[in-house]
């Protein structure tokens, strides 16, 4: 059983997670109903929204990675003679994750695509670097 719904005695609020107030939302649902039990209970009680969780910016996403994309990067920057040997490799790996629970089927394989070709990783960072390198240039210049 989840934390779904918690009832905060010192604020007078009745807290939910989005999910939650999404299900509520639809009159006949368990949810709907839980949430009316509740105000019936507590009908002084203001009801509210848990605030989501907040994103990791540090964190390295790949938007737009997915599995055609590596098969049409193997194709197009792979030297032809090894070229089918890792495409087999990879639909080996992609075959191979199924068995795997949701969580590490990709995961694993982008990691083991990023290793092979690093530069994917690394693409558009220095761009990124010396444009906000430029920017902060400009921002001397025009304090000066």
């Amino acid at each position: 059983m989840t934390n779904n719904i918690k009832i905060n005695f010192n604020s007078k609020k009745i807290v939910m997670t989005r999910g939650f107030a999404k299900k509520a939302a639809r009159p006949g649902t368990d949810e709907y109903i839980e949430l009316n039990n509740i105000r019936a209970d507590y009908p002084d009680f203001k009801v509210a929204t848990r605030k989501p969780i907040k994103k990791n910016k540090s964190k390295e996403s790949y938007k737009g990675l997915t599995y055609n994309y590596m098969r049409e990067y193997i194709r197009h920057n792979e030297p032809s003679k090894t070229r089918e040997t890792v495409i087999a490799e990879l639909e080996e790996n992609i075959i191979r994750s199924r068995c795997h629970s949701d969580g590490f089927r990709y995961p694993v394989i982008k990691s083991w695509f990023l290793d092979r070709y690093p530069e994917v990783r690394d693409f558009g960072k220095s761009r990124e670097s010396k444009d906000s390198l430029d920017t902060k240039d400009q921002m001397k210049g025009k304090v000066a």
